[in-house]
């Protein structure tokens, strides 16, 4: 028999919940963390088949442009399927047939626009609106040390990677409790987050400064002066980029954004991650470090029949579609 439960507080989240998650960012911490301190009306469903959960999903709800990959303000109210704070996850997971039993009975019951992102395969029900949405950029460390890691990279790449690094008296990398993340360094976060292309939610100051120990905040100072930042999680051999914050007028001067990409990847390399999740922005940066894409897809649904078809119709002006150049930064894949 199956049978689905809809439960709208994180905190009621059952044990069975992390049995199905497969990371941590789907997990129940993480989510009572998201929901406290990034409230968007977060709903959570489950699947369960003769008493056994099979598989579940994140709902939430925010105002978003419908054609952000266009650079059009198009605001419309949407529910998402996915983990409310930006990151590559999917929002919905278990068992792969029951996830497509999940998603038709979100479907049904959620009114307007339903949006899934970040899907690792392509939907099967091609009568759907679907298309890419942002790829992840993937490093895979097969380095036992930074310095293989340097070696590896194909002769331009590498002459870059150390001209990015170049020892500068001034600056420093510290790492610092998420505790002492202050008001500069979330100012920094908003300059990236207005800058970029496909927005989803504004976080809060107190999401950042409350977030759970697991989360390593990596700072980049000029003297004293806060350049940069980011925060890296270490999970299930995956070292992932979280989010970062960067003051662009000095980034010009220092390269802050790549000293702190390239420190990112050297720490998941000492940690002997055996993968380095680099994040969906900046792929072209990414990839010229050794990143490969990962793609990745979105699905769209509106319960409104008529309007169902006209996002059908609209699905390529909702993907995303930039080219990105043939990187082959690393010299060879070792097996």
């Amino acid at each position: 028999m199956v049978e689905f439960k809809h439960i709208e507080k994180s905190t009621q989240l059952p044990e069975e919940w992390d049995k199905l998650a497969v990371n941590y960012f789907q997990q129940r911490k993480f989510l009572i963390h998201t929901e406290k301190h990034n409230p968007c009306q977060q709903r959570y469903y489950m699947c369960i088949v003769d008493g056994e959960a099979v598989s579940a999903a994140i709902v939430y709800s925010l105002r978003l442009d419908i054609f952000t990959y266009l650079n059009i303000k198009s605001p419309l109210k949407m529910n998402i399927v996915g983990i409310p704070c930006s990151v590559s996850s999917q929002g919905i997971f278990g068992k792969k047939d029951y996830i497509e039993v999940l998603k038709n009975h979100i479907y049904k019951v959620e009114k307007g626009l339903v949006l899934i992102l970040n899907l690792e395969e392509k939907p099967l029900d091609s009568s759907r609106a679907f298309g890419n949405t942002l790829p992840t950029i993937i490093l895979s460390n097969q380095f036992p040390e930074w310095s293989d890691y340097i070696a590896s990279l194909r002769t331009g790449y590498r002459r870059r990677i150390k001209k990015i690094n170049q020892l500068n008296a001034n600056l420093r990398f510290e790492k610092i409790p998420c505790s002492a993340f202050n008001k500069e360094m979330y100012n920094q976060y908003l300059e990236v987050y207005n800058r970029s292309s496909g927005k989803l939610e504004k976080l809060s100051f107190d999401f950042f400064k409350n977030l759970p120990p697991e989360f390593v905040l990596t700072v980049c100072f000029n003297n004293k002066t806060i350049i940069g930042w980011n925060f890296a999680l270490h999970d299930q051999n995956i070292y992932y980029f979280f989010l970062g914050g960067i003051d662009y007028k000095q980034n010009r001067t220092y390269n802050t954004y790549l000293r702190l990409l390239s420190q990112l990847i050297r720490d998941g390399i000492e940690c002997k991650s055996k993968i380095i999740e680099l994040g969906q922005t900046a792929e072209i940066a990414k990839m010229r470090m050794g990143g490969k894409p990962k793609i990745l897809y979105m699905e769209a649904h509106h319960s409104n029949g008529l309007m169902n078809k006209l996002l059908k119709m609209s699905s390529p002006l909702l993907e995303y579609k930039r080219k990105l150049e043939n990187t082959n930064a690393i010299k060879e894949e070792k097996t």
